[in-house]
């Protein structure tokens, strides 16, 4: 699947380097003696700003830089928050200040129900303690394994911070009470229940906040899609067709992939050689209708990282080279090449449906004769036909290595809003 994750920590870093000189300012100008006696007392922690240390805290989320003020706290040789020792630079160690930066693993109240909730400093001649606590984040969803899952199938939600959970909420306000989350707080599982025909974004509750999914659940036959392949008269689901009856096997077996509704479509093809940009043979591609009631003319000016596209894959094979160019008209691809970066260069979903999500600003012109390696679109404008219209499909090429099989399934062709 295709993620991006905010740059959080790396600004951190600009910032607390950013500091550091008003920092190292601050602490040439303490009047205070540095001779290392007394027993050392803490009085207060407060943000490094100066504009801030007048505002003292007694909590703060792991990674926060904090300033630490009190009395004969030169000489410091440890300290730890919730007994979990941090990294301090001597240099920025006097007699009344410390700076300090909180483990980013530091216990909390999610990891150890019995967490002192204290900062605790060692010093050459003495020890002191102050009442802090290590505040867990809000929680946050990243992605789920099949938005499209049937009931009894198994449902995987990968995000951080997802402890101390209260309760998980489905389409039409169904509540989850049995699931099974990992001690890191990264993943939680449960099994699908019956949906029927409800479809919304799901919701985690917890301790410390609440997150939604970025896109609906059992979104397969609504206004969203593209194409389920279900044609008018078939079974299985609402009939959601646009495809242009070319280009890969159209299907509803359901012992060749279990798991999904109505119809399908597989791309199954071997013995492609390097650099083959033939995606016009052997079920290398596919190909849909033109779909003109799926957004209004004034969609054109919306901003393209507004939208992502998603739609279900299932593997038969580990795909380990080539292509699949998904296209929006003829000015704007994406190159999906999730083998390239997985850590054996395999991609394999081992059997399973799961979803794909890529944002529809990552979707680029043509930069030296290479679809999709150029200039991000920026509206929808872009990506569409006048009108509104998409026109959308996909292409399999090769580049430098050999395709000797590829078998893999698609499924839901969806475009969501996510802001």
């Amino acid at each position: 699947m295709t993620h991006y994750k905010s740059t959080a920590i790396s600004k951190m870093k600009w910032v607390f380097l950013c500091l550091l000189p008003v920092a190292f300012s601050f602490f040439m100008s303490c009047s205070k003696d540095d001779d290392h006696t007394g027993v050392p007392i803490i009085s207060s922690v407060t943000l490094l700003d100066s504009t801030k240390q007048d505002s003292a805290f007694v909590r703060a989320l792991p990674g926060t830089l904090v300033l630490i003020t009190g009395q004969n706290l030169g000489g410091i040789t440890q300290v730890s928050f919730n007994g979990q020792n941090a990294y301090f630079n001597p240099t920025y160690n006097t007699n009344t200040h410390l700076i300090i930066t909180i483990p980013d693993n530091a216990p909390t109240e999610a990891t150890d129900p019995d967490v002192p909730n204290m900062i605790s400093i060692v010093t050459t001649h003495g020890e002191a303690s102050y009442s802090f606590v290590i505040d867990i984040p809000p929680p946050s969803i990243w992605a789920i394994s099949n938005e499209n899952a049937l009931p009894g199938d198994s449902l995987i939600i990968y995000g951080s911070a997802l402890w101390l959970i209260d309760r998980i909420i489905l389409p039409g306000g169904r509540e989850v009470a049995d699931f099974v989350a990992n001690e890191a707080g990264t993943r939680v599982g449960l099994i699908m229940p019956d949906l029927g025909a409800d479809t919304g974004r799901l919701v985690i509750e917890a301790k410390y906040g609440a997150a939604r999914s970025d896109g609906p659940l059992n979104d397969h036959q609504s206004g969203d899609v593209i194409s389920n392949f279900t044609n008018s008269g078939e079974t299985g689901e609402t009939p959601v067709f646009n495809w242009a009856w070319w280009g890969a096997n159209r299907t509803n077996d359901a012992t060749l992939y279990p798991g999904t509704r109505g119809y399908y479509l597989q791309n199954i093809f071997g013995g492609v050689g390097a650099n083959d940009g033939g995606w016009w043979n052997g079920n290398r591609s596919g190909n849909f209708s033109d779909v003109t009631t799926m957004f209004t003319p004034a969609i054109m000016t919306q901003q393209a990282s507004n939208y992502v596209l998603k739609f279900e894959m299932n593997t038969k094979e580990p795909w380990t080279a080539g292509v699949q160019v998904l296209r929006f008209g003829e000015n704007y691809a994406f190159r999906l090449m999730p083998w390239s970066t997985a850590t054996d260069g395999k991609f394999d979903t081992e059997d399973t449906w799961i979803t794909v999500t890529i944002p529809l600003s990552e979707f680029k012109t043509v930069a030296d004769g290479v679809e999709g390696t150029g200039a991000g679109a920026a509206v929808m404008g872009d990506l569409l036909k006048p009108g509104g219209v998409v026109a959308f499909g996909y292409r399999f090429i090769t580049e430098a290595d050999p395709v000797d099989v590829y078998n893999a399934a698609y499924d839901n062709f969806r475009i969501i809003k996510v802001r």
